[in-house]
């Protein structure tokens, strides 16, 4: 009921208010991931992350999106409040990713699929047929949506200065921000070998329904490998699609932007973003299976 109350409310704005979202929990805690909260300027307007000093916590930083702040997580600790009588004080950490609703952001949040779902992927390439992937859903939220490939179905492996980053059969965890130009992979060798983190400079995704999107590879790529600053690949294919008229002058400069930016990111610290540091092979598989 809370869920559709949120979604109700999201859909027929009247004031502003801010959505938050839990985007990890991890323990013994009142809600669970995908649960929502609309929060207006004076509280609560539907739904809840769980009650209690927590709540108060996330509806309390909310006002600052009031102010012009920037979205962001709230990590809501609730394994020290033992003195709170509140039944939905349980022990466990959740985080918490609070933005500022607007009507695309309702449309964004319906068509988001489910934790625990398999989503069906339509990937475009300029100049190819449109491949379509099945991965399972981990977790999805407005920051990122993650979802499970526990076996690449490629062949022959990929390679980068001739040494193999990912093998036919290997896990790959997939991070899907909606709204960005970019996703990210973390691969693996067959054995399970982290070997590290690939990043598809694309189009921002479209959310068909909440068991399908798709998107269109722009071609550059960036591979980082574990330990060891990025590198850019593949501009000789971007060129080539661009005098091809495989892929609009406009189109490839947004690319090129990306890329450049998330090299920057990776060099100030900020890129990866927080919800692909949160996620092993580990846990994936634990997770999914």
């Amino acid at each position: 009921m809370d869920e559709r109350e949120v979604l109700a409310r999201l859909a027929r704005l009247a004031e502003p208010a801010v959505l938050a979202t839990i985007v990890s929990a991890k323990g013994s805690t009142p809600r669970k991931t995908g649960a929502r909260m609309l929060i207006g300027r004076g509280g609560v307007i539907a739904g809840t992350v769980g009650g209690g000093c927590g709540e108060g916590e996330v509806i309390e930083a909310a006002q600052g999106l009031f102010a012009g702040g920037p979205p962001t997580t709230v990590r809501v600790d609730l394994t020290d409040d033992f003195t709170s009588w509140s039944p939905a004080v349980c022990g466990g950490i959740m985080n918490v990713f609070i933005e500022r609703a607007n009507p695309e952001l309702f449309d964004r949040a319906v068509r988001l699929p489910p934790a625990g779902a398999e989503v069906e992927i339509h990937y475009r390439r300029p100049g190819r047929a449109t491949e379509v992937y099945r991965q399972a859903v981990l977790e999805s939220s407005p920051r990122a949506v993650v979802t499970f490939q526990p076996h690449a179905p490629i062949d022959p492996p990929i390679t980068v200065a001739g040494s193999a980053i990912l093998e036919p059969g290997a896990p790959v965890i997939w991070f899907t921000f909606p709204g960005a130009w970019h996703d990210i992979g973390l691969f693996h060798l067959a054995d399970g070998t982290f070997t590290g983190l690939y990043a598809n400079i694309l189009t921002p995704v479209e959310f068909l329904s909440p068991r399908a999107w798709s998107t269109t590879d722009l071609c550059l790529d960036l591979w980082a490998p574990r330990n060891r600053p990025p590198r850019l690949l593949d501009e000789a294919d971007l060129a080539e699609a661009v005098a091809a008229g495989l892929v609009g002058k406009d189109v490839a400069a947004r690319a090129r932007q990306e890329a450049a930016a998330l090299l920057e990111g990776f060099a100030a610290g900020s890129w990866p973003p927080e919800p692909v540091r949160e996620w092993s092979l580990a846990r994936a598989r634990e997770a999914c299976c």
